[in-house]
């Protein structure tokens, strides 16, 4: 939120962070400091920058005069562990018979489509889900930042959308990637995210 206010997130609880940035400098300079390595750039002409960090971390920095009160950095961190399907009914996130009706939909091969708002668990639920698709199959995941594991799936092809480069070229978008996909002799293609 600014050098004004800082959080941070554990177990879907926002806590602050006292004395993070002494002014919107400091957050300007964290910004350039991380998205420049990603041979990214952020200015007035172009005052918004998402990113993924090696790490698998999402970045989403945001500027003046887009951000009105000053420079903004969110960092997501997507936990590393897949859930299955049944960890999830054990841990109340769904019932059985609902997650029944998903593995069911998965093994029939039937559309899915997955929607939630910011943290609610889509990410989560479609790792899961993953986790129902015969290692048999080919998957092509395509994603505007790489957040789907299916690790365990030997048969996996992960496809990312990439803005366009400082010069406004190199663009390529989910559009692109699912055309292209249709190429790579799938049994399923994943979109990570539609906006």
């Amino acid at each position: 939120n600014g050098c004004r206010s800082a959080f941070f997130e554990r177990g879907g609880v926002l806590h602050p962070i006292e004395h993070a940035f002494e002014d919107d400098e400091q957050i300007r300079v964290l910004i350039d400091r991380i998205i420049s390595p990603l041979g990214r750039r952020i200015d007035e002409r172009s005052p918004i920058v998402n990113a993924r960090l090696k790490t698998g971390y999402r970045v989403n920095a945001v500027i003046p005069p887009v951000a009105i009160d000053g420079p903004i950095l969110t960092i997501r961190k997507f936990s590393d562990r897949i859930c299955s399907l049944d960890e999830l009914v054990g841990l109340g996130s769904l019932p059985l018979w609902y997650a029944q009706l998903l593995s069911c939909a998965v093994s029939l091969r039937q559309d899915l489509a997955v929607a939630g708002g910011t943290g609610s668990g889509k990410t989560t639920l479609l790792n899961a889900l993953s986790c129902e698709i015969s290692t048999g199959e080919r998957i092509v995941t395509i994603e505007d930042s790489a957040e789907l594991k299916f690790a365990h799936h030997p048969h996996v092809v992960r496809l990312e959308a990439r803005e366009a480069s400082i010069e406004g070229e190199g663009a390529v978008t989910i559009r692109d990637l699912v055309t292209n996909a249709l190429r790579m002799r799938p049994d399923r293609i994943v979109v990570g995210e539609v906006r």
